[in-house]
């Protein structure tokens, strides 16, 4: 399947690096979707599982389109790589991919799967089903693009982009993804509201490891992305939350659903979900409010991480790179299954190893060689279980 190619503009804000193109209505409209919303009274009443659409409003966007002067100068927003099951696109050939040519930037993609959330701007792409005039479908939408952009700040940007809305429409996309803006407790807290969370104070804290590190950018390493950012090293906001979650869910979005089967004001805990078969090794203190011990377990194992390995190593250290940084979540959630506690041990176990070797690389490939190296140097795996005999003598190499 041929990709489609087309120029980007590069926009750098705080948040993250997005990109800005020009592509036909018919196109998008193949490969976009909107993530399904709950409905919320003003109460915090769960009514469906659906955004009401104003079939009004739609009408009037469609005969808008007909007409002569019409324009839509401001831009669609969308998370690309995401799947309509809010998981993130792993398969490499069914995910957008920045190419830089010469200083100028372009984004591949497939046309005919759906792997582009919109963020904003539904209504006006839905606005095309209710038109005559057919030939509007070649019309060129501007979009902004951003890169595996996680759940929770999908609805955090939709909510701020609409803040001038009515309360019940910014708290329908927060509530979606666990993430409402009003202050609940956190006993009413939803897997993700909680790694979003932390995820963001650790970003924030100057005293942090990871302060200002943790960026919106493709959750599998993209070369040209890497570039744009070589004056520092960044972490996917995405892997940092799925990493997160990891150590207290198996499955979030279930969680979610789970929990919102009552009232956000009403009855809403995480002992709801105490029934519910789950080995993450830290579930306990999720469903006990036990967030303050979550986020020193991880604070205090980067900071290892930190000390041991990042200052001492340059950015081309796979370990600095968000493939590295999966690895790692990886081996604290196994680690904290068997131990249950934080053991500094087993980032002195891997602290000699050369992780800027060629034989790793930012791919797929590249994850499971590290994950290899690191669970055999912490006994979480033998040697006898790699079954390609190149890949043994090259970790015996490493490791030696």
């Amino acid at each position: 399947m041929e990709k489609i190619k087309l120029r980007a503009l590069k926009v750098s804000q705080p948040l993250g690096d997005f990109f800005v193109i020009s592509v036909k209505a018919s196109i998008l409209k193949k490969i976009s979707f909107s993530e399904p919303l709950t409905y919320l009274t003003e109460d915090g009443v769960l009514k469906g599982s659906q955004r009401p659409i104003n079939e009004k409003r739609l009408n009037e966007i469609g005969k808008y389109i007909d007409t002569a002067e019409m324009t839509f100068p401001n831009s669609i927003i969308l998370s690309v790589n995401n799947n309509e099951d809010g998981s993130i696109i792993e398969n490499t050939e069914n995910r957008w991919e920045l190419i830089n040519e010469n200083n100028e930037y372009f984004l591949e993609f497939p046309p005919d799967i759906k792997s582009a959330s919109i963020i904003d701007g539904q209504h006006r792409l839905k606005g095309f089903d209710y038109i005559n005039d057919e030939s509007r479908l070649d019309m060129e939408l501007l979009c902004s693009i951003f890169f595996d952009l996680p759940n929770p700040y999908q609805a955090y940007l939709f909510a701020t982009i609409n803040g001038n809305q009515k309360k019940v429409d910014k708290s329908l996309a927060l509530e979606q993804f666990g993430y409402f803006i009003e202050n609940e407790s956190n006993e009413s807290w939803t897997p993700e509201k909680l790694a979003a969370n932390i995820a963001r104070k650790l970003n924030f804290d100057k005293a942090s490891p990871l302060y200002s590190l943790i960026k919106l950018a493709p959750i599998y390493n993209n070369d040209d992305f890497i570039q744009l950012n070589k004056a520092n090293w960044l972490i996917s906001t995405s892997a940092m939350i799925e990493g997160i979650l990891s150590l207290f869910t198996s499955n979030y979005k279930r969680d979610r659903i789970e929990m919102m089967n009552k009232k956000i004001f009403y009855g809403r805990d995480r002992k709801m979900l105490k029934n519910l078969k789950d080995s993450s090794p830290l579930r306990d203190e999720f469903l006990n409010y036990k967030d303050d011990y979550i986020e020193n377990v991880i604070s205090t194992f980067f900071k290892i991480v930190n000390e041991k390995i990042w200052l001492k190593v340059d950015n081309s250290s796979h370990l600095k790179k968000t493939i590295g940084i999966q690895v790692l979540f990886d081996l604290l959630k196994e680690s904290l299954k068997k131990n249950k506690v934080l053991n500094p041990s087993i980032i002195d176990s891997i602290s000699n190893v050369d992780f800027s070797d060629n034989y790793f690389q930012a791919s797929g490939v590249g994850k499971t060689r590290i994950r290899n190296i690191i669970f055999i140097l912490n006994k979480l795996k033998s040697i006898d279980q790699i079954e390609n005999e190149s890949d043994k003598v090259a970790i015996l190499r490493l490791i030696k």
